[in-house]
């Protein structure tokens, strides 16, 4: 049997816990950067060059290449919590609905 409810119900937290974990990340970044001293950017520049020494530490692509990364892992785990309250709600409202 399939449930198209709960399937677009998953995708649609995903999407969303992805989006506002970046919006939250990228947010604070933006307005707590002087009082952290310090960016996203900042923090994977001292990562890149405590991992690979101060060589590549300078380099534009490794240094957004971590920051991918890392922005990629908060999208995910995210987009997992987004999908896991999109499947309580759905079933949620489904119990309600009945």
């Amino acid at each position: 049997m399939s449930d198209k409810g709960l399937k677009k119900a998953v995708i649609i937290g995903a999407a969303i816990g992805a989006v506002v974990t970046l919006g939250a990340a990228i947010s604070m970044d933006y307005f707590l950067s002087s009082s952290l001293q310090g960016t996203w950017r900042d923090a994977a520049v001292k990562d890149v060059t405590k991992m690979f020494g101060p060589a590549c530490g300078q380099n534009w692509y490794a240094v957004t290449l971590v920051l991918v990364a890392v922005m990629t892992f908060l999208a995910g785990f995210g987009a997992v919590l987004g999908a896991v309250a999109g499947t309580i709600m759905n079933r949620f409202f489904k119990l309600l609905l009945k």
